[in-house]
């Protein structure tokens, strides 16, 4: 025995059918995905929304703990893929994306220590070329440079 739409509306608990009154569900309304105009058709309740008006933030008309109520009565019949996107991850989707043991596996270290690499780098080219920043700075270094290498050449 196949339920009809609106018999299957009407179990639905008094929550979630208000719910769907004022927002009517997914394929019939589209909500947007980021925080938009209150003005905006595409209003998202579990979002904050903008007023363009007088350029104040208005938070969002569920909140998160009113939303994850929410999802979790829609969730239990089925029918979650019906609500507005919502501003976080329950359930599977939470635990399938996180990282795990993120501090353990590659710590952030401290400062002096996440740049080191990089510093020896720069160390290591200014070594190499440092002939030609000396004579950058000081000219008159050229003449005791080029000695320098006359005398190299004749040592061997």
């Amino acid at each position: 025995m196949s339920l009809t739409s609106k018999e299957a509306f009407s179990k639905l608990p008094q929550k979630l059918h208000n719910f769907f009154i004022k927002f009517p569900p997914r394929p019939y309304a589209e909500y947007s995905v980021k925080p938009s105009v209150i003005t905006d058709p595409h209003l998202n309740p579990f979002l904050p929304n903008k007023n363009p008006e007088s350029g104040k933030w208005q938070g969002p008309k569920f909140s998160l703990r009113r939303s994850a109520d929410l999802f979790k009565m829609a969730k239990k019949f089925g029918i979650q893929d019906l609500l507005p996107p919502l501003p976080r991850k329950f359930y599977e989707e939470k635990y399938n994306d996180k990282n795990w043991m993120r501090g353990v596996l590659s710590q952030k270290k401290r400062k002096w220590e996440r740049e080191f690499e990089d510093k020896l780098e720069v160390r290591k080219e200014a070594i190499a070329n440092m002939d030609d920043i000396i004579v950058a700075a000081r000219p008159s270094y050229k003449k005791q440079l080029q000695k320098r290498q006359a005398k190299q050449k004749t040592w061997y």
